[in-house]
Order: C-alpha cells, then sequence, then structure tokens
C-alpha cells in the first residue's frame, strides 16, 4: 500500500470510502457538526480528523495482513469498479443515528445521481470482497458521512429528534480510497468503530474525470 512505510503489529480500522477534501463540501459538515453541538448541548462528544464517505468496512487488521487483503482481493475490485463507473454527483438524504450501548453517532446518508452508491459499489464490494473473507450478511446498502459521536443527550433518543435541515449542496465522488483508521487514545482491548480516529488514505483510485 502506497503509504504504509513500516510495518508492525498495531492494528487498525480499514474502510473503503472516499474522503472529503473539497474545502466547501467540508465546511457545509463542519458547519452542521457545529449546530448539533449548540442546539443538542452535547457535552461528551468527539469528531474525527477528516470526513468520508464510508461504503465498506473492511476489519480491524494490522498493516501486514491489510496489506495482503489490499493486494490479493481489494485491488482487483476497486479497478474494475472505477473502470465501470465515472465521477458521481451526490447529494444528502437524511440523518441516521446509531447507538452501540456507549456512544450514539449521527450521519447523513448519501445518494448519488444514478444510484450506483447504493446498487452497485456498496452491494459489490460486500459480496466481493466481505462475504468471503467473513460471512456476515449486510442489509443496509446505503453508505453515508459520519459526523459526530456523544455519550448522551436528554435531546436526542431517536433520528426525529434531530431538527436540523439536511444539506441542500451537492457534491463529487471521483475516488474509492482504502482508509486507515487510527484510534486518536491507544485502546486496550476491543476494537470499536466508535472511538475518535485519525483517518488517513492509504491507496486511491480515480474515477474517469467526466462527469455523468
Amino acid at each position: 500500500m502506497d503509504n504504509i512505510i513500516k510495518y508492525n503489529n498495531d492494528k487498525h480500522h480499514f474502510f473503503i470510502g472516499t474522503v472529503i477534501d473539497n474545502i466547501n463540501d467540508a465546511g457545509v459538515l463542519k458547519r452542521i457538526q457545529k449546530k448539533i453541538v449548540k442546539k443538542y448541548k452535547l457535552r461528551n462528544y468527539h469528531i474525527n480528523n477528516k470526513f468520508y464517505v464510508n461504503c465498506i468496512y473492511i476489519g480491524y487488521l494490522d498493516d501486514i495482513t491489510a496489506h495482503k487483503y489490499m493486494n490479493n482481493i481489494l485491488n482487483n475490485l476497486l479497478k474494475e469498479l472505477t473502470t465501470r463507473i465515472k465521477k458521481m454527483n451526490c447529494n444528502y438524504l437524511e440523518y441516521k443515528l446509531n447507538f452501540d450501548k456507549l456512544f450514539y453517532k449521527i450521519s447523513l446518508s448519501v445518494k448519488d445521481n444514478e444510484n450506483n452508491l447504493k446498487n452497485i459499489i456498496v452491494p459489490f464490494l460486500h459480496n466481493n470482497a466481505i462475504l468471503p473473507v467473513y460471512n456476515k450478511k449486510r442489509t443496509d446498502f446505503n453508505p453515508s458521512v459520519e459526523l459526530i459521536y456523544f455519550k448522551e443527550s436528554k435531546y436526542i433518543q431517536k433520528k426525529e429528534d434531530i431538527k436540523i435541515m439536511v444539506p441542500i449542496e451537492n457534491f463529487k465522488l471521483d475516488n474509492l480510497s482504502l482508509i486507515r483508521g487510527t484510534s486518536v487514545k491507544r485502546r486496550i482491548g476491543n476494537p470499536s468503530l466508535h472511538d475518535q480516529m485519525f483517518l488517513e488514505v492509504v491507496k486511491k483510485y480515480i474515477f474517469p474525470l467526466d462527469d455523468l
């Protein structure tokens, strides 16, 4: 993998998705984060260093295992996808609220104009990269952008409680990337996806330049 220089036994979370690098697009999401914190008086919360559209969670792996996974399975799948799919025009659909007994997570589901994310990309990766290895079925193929994690709020118990307008701005996705998430605080025990993470792109696959 391009950015992995030193291999060690430390483990990281690995995802397939797209980091939102555009300043204006990231700014829209940062403003939403601030509104959530202020409106719902959040105190015990955290956010990651980058926004990204999360298509598939690969697993909690050390760099050597991730490197083998990338070379043996993911590389060809991502190359195939990025020759079949062009740059995508996307918009936000609705807020999602998940709870894992410790943390709530607020995210925004994402849809592209041609519905390629839900109908082609995520199912293709799930069926060919996840099922053969983990044998875990998935029913939700809607990708999303994670916004904020928090312990509790008396104002938010279900997604309908989030009374903030869904952003109307469109944005473009021009790549699929292998993304590595490193917990900001060193973890002892089982891995957790609600940890605050430092996210970085390990390898990027660019879609054709012409828009849909």
